[in-house]
């Protein structure tokens, strides 16, 4: 029997394509904010609207609303075309945080809109996140 020296098996070079390609995946395809809007404004309405796209390996979205202080009413949703496949509304104050549920999306490019109206102040951060595969 002919015995190798020095060289890399097959095997090993199998496992380091395993590990590389799956540690790709998971890079790609972790959780990260897709799209912030600060929200801040004294008295009346506001509206934001805003694109985002979701990368091909992605799936899902979540939307999180932080208000610092005030209050008002606000309304968070997202379209594709004229299809709304995501709204929520909602009275806040002072320092309260919305997070919604993962929201199933295909890839491709949405619009964010977001409406407030309040009779004071209102400082608020507006994050949608992007995840996909394993998490």
């Amino acid at each position: 029997m002919e015995q190798k020296k020095g060289g890399v098996s097959s095997t090993a070079v199998a496992i380091i394509a395993i590990l590389v390609v799956a540690t790709a995946f998971m890079a790609w395809t972790y959780p990260r904010a897709v799209l912030t809007i600060p929200v801040s404004f004294t008295l009346g309405a506001d509206v934001a609207r805003k694109t985002f796209e979701v990368p091909f390996m992605d799936g899902a979205v979540q939307v999180q609303v932080t208000v610092k202080s005030g209050g008002a009413l606000w309304s968070a949703d997202i379209q594709r075309g004229n299809s709304t496949i995501f709204t929520h509304r909602a009275s806040q104050g002072g320092q309260t945080t919305y997070t919604s549920e993962w929201i199933t999306l295909g890839a491709g490019t949405y619009s964010f809109n977001f409406a407030t109206l309040g009779f004071g102040s209102l400082d608020a951060q507006v994050t949608v996140t992007a995840k996909g595969g394993l998490w």
